[in-house]
């Protein structure tokens, strides 16, 4: 419950300062200005009718009039000054608002609502959880309030009266606090339920979806590794060319298979035993260079300079940045007529950046010269799909022309993943 307080003033820092400050006004001007008043009063007829803060006694004697003097005053201010850090320091505020309670309590004869601070510090402190303090409080209050005239002197002993409206005061303080914060609780958890049944469906909703891709797609998949490798095993004629991309297809279709598997898994668990020899991690940087071998084998010129370690780099952040090298080579090979590429992988510290450019000299030779005019997936996802990649880990993807004529996709990640990410693999490719 106090977890929810805190939520929720770092979610709306306006809320914070209001509720540290707007609402001790009210109970400021109830203290301050209603004690005044009552101190002034003289009470109500001398048959003692009037209200029990006026009555010096069973008797029906009248108050007198009292004027304040400046401790009387600075102690009912310093109890309202108190308020604001009640979060921060509850039982400092708890004790402070105690003691000048019963400061002017023992300075004057006390009238009126003079525990207005006292009341607020007391459901503060309560609402979070400080129960053996208040107790403690509660228990120095009822006895030191209603004595108080009589430790000064000022009155022979205390009436029932004071003491009965004392721990009613007290009771009422903590009882409406409690009902108060049951309900605070039961409001946050209702609200914690709804989010986590918002987070189920949700993620039903994926497993729906990459079962419905997996399924759909590998269909597909498992048809091409079939056909490529009963090509292969009955075109021992072919030319050899045309047994090598026999076999590129073959691989690839089986790789593409066994990642398929990969992203069902991470969503439902049951895809599979872990440690099985099928559920190969997902990609990294680390399979750059199988990813340029396999380009290569189906007829791309590219070319792979890596600085650094790319072992390093870890989490989210690895898999986009592999995600977008291997977009960037697809749209090689579909947009660019030479099929000539350049990769650098450089790993620093802080910083890991991935550039994909096409070597200048074919007209109109670009990794994304149709795609930003709607010739990947006629909708330019393949740009997009890489920038939001780039921006899911905190990093920026730029792509576009270059002065020599050519196409470059450059993209500066961080190293590292944030907390508050979540893993976005399955972004649009």
């Amino acid at each position: 419950m106090t977890s929810e307080l805190r939520d929720a003033d770092t979610r709306w820092p306006g809320r914070r300062r209001f509720t540290r400050v707007g609402r001790v006004i009210p109970v400021a001007v109830v203290q301050i200005v209603g004690t005044l008043v009552a101190s002034r009063w003289s009470g109500g007829p001398a048959d003692g009718t009037g209200p029990p803060w006026a009555r010096h006694s069973a008797g029906g004697a009248a108050f007198d009039p009292i004027v304040l003097g400046p401790l009387a005053v600075a102690l009912l201010v310093a109890g309202v000054v108190a308020l604001p850090f009640r979060y921060r320091w509850p039982l400092s505020v708890l004790a402070v608002t105690l003691a000048t309670t019963i400061g002017y309590a023992l300075v004057v004869s006390p009238r009126g609502p003079f525990v207005a601070a006292l009341t607020m510090a007391i459901a503060n402190a309560w609402f979070r959880g400080n129960r053996v303090p208040v107790y403690l409080a509660a228990g120095i209050a009822q006895v030191v309030l209603p004595t108080a005239d009589t430790l000064t002197g000022r009155a022979s002993f205390p009436t029932v009266t004071t003491m009965t409206l004392c721990l009613a005061w007290l009771t009422a303080t903590i009882a409406i606090t409690e009902l108060v914060r049951v309900r605070v609780a039961r409001v946050a958890e209702a609200r914690r339920a709804r989010a986590a049944a918002d987070r189920a469906r949700a993620d039903d909703e994926r497993v729906r979806i990459a079962r419905e891709l997996h399924d759909s797609v590998a269909h597909s998949m498992s048809l091409i590794n079939l056909q490529a490798g009963v090509a292969l095993h009955l075109g021992n004629a072919l030319p050899e060319q045309t047994r090598d991309s026999l076999t590129n297809i073959r691989d690839s279709s089986r790789q593409a298979l066994v990642e398929l598997r990969t992203i069902l898994g991470v969503l439902r668990s049951v895809d599979g035993e872990p440690g099985s020899s099928e559920r190969n991690p997902t990609p990294g940087l680390d399979r750059v260079p199988d990813l340029v071998e396999r380009a290569r084998a189906a007829g791309i010129d590219i070319g792979l300079k890596v600085r650094g370690d790319l072992g390093s780099v870890g989490g989210i952040v690895d898999r986009n940045a592999f995600r977008i090298v291997q977009e960037s080579v697809t749209n090689v090979m579909k947009h660019v007529p030479e099929h000539t590429a350049r990769v650098l992988v450089e790993v620093g510290a802080e910083l890991v950046e991935v550039t994909v450019s096409d070597v200048p000299g074919a007209p109109d030779a670009h990794l994304g010269a149709r795609a930003t005019s709607g010739g990947v997936g006629h909708s330019g996802n393949g740009i997009i799909g890489m920038r939001e990649r780039a921006t899911a880990v905190g990093g920026t993807l730029r792509a576009g022309p270059t002065p020599e004529g050519g196409w470059t996709v450059l993209a500066r990640l961080p190293v590292g993943d944030r907390p508050s990410d979540i893993d976005q693999s399955g972004a649009t490719p």
